[in-house]
């Protein structure tokens, strides 16, 4: 089974410096899997999805977390935001399952 690979980007949550780990979109992506994982990135980059969804304030425990090194911070997508958990967890399964890019496939 395919995983999807990550990247660490730096960001600026309540004023402070942090950093985040975000989706890179595989080349070989649906295009509902690649919106989804493109409207993930911006959320967590910006702090705000294209579908009107804002990141919370951290909580005090996740913010204590944070100050140790890493925190959990959901984002409540709505629900039919194609980044919305619900929408992007079947689109993601099924790609892992794939197990490799299609031949002849073109790269995005």
């Amino acid at each position: 089974m395919r995983t999807l690979r990550m990247e660490s980007v730096p960001v600026t949550v309540n004023g402070r410096a942090a950093v985040t780990e975000l989706p890179v979109i595989p080349a070989d992506a649906t295009p509902a899997l690649a919106e989804g994982l493109r409207r993930r990135r911006v959320a967590g980059t910006l702090g705000r999805c294209p579908c009107g969804a804002v990141r919370p304030a951290p909580t005090a425990v996740q913010d204590a977390a944070a100050e140790q090194g890493t925190a959990h911070m959901p984002f409540p997508h709505k629900a039919d935001c194609p980044a919305h958990d619900g929408l992007l967890g079947p689109e993601l399964a099924a790609w892992q399952r794939k197990g490799g890019a299609r031949r002849g496939a073109q790269a995005r």
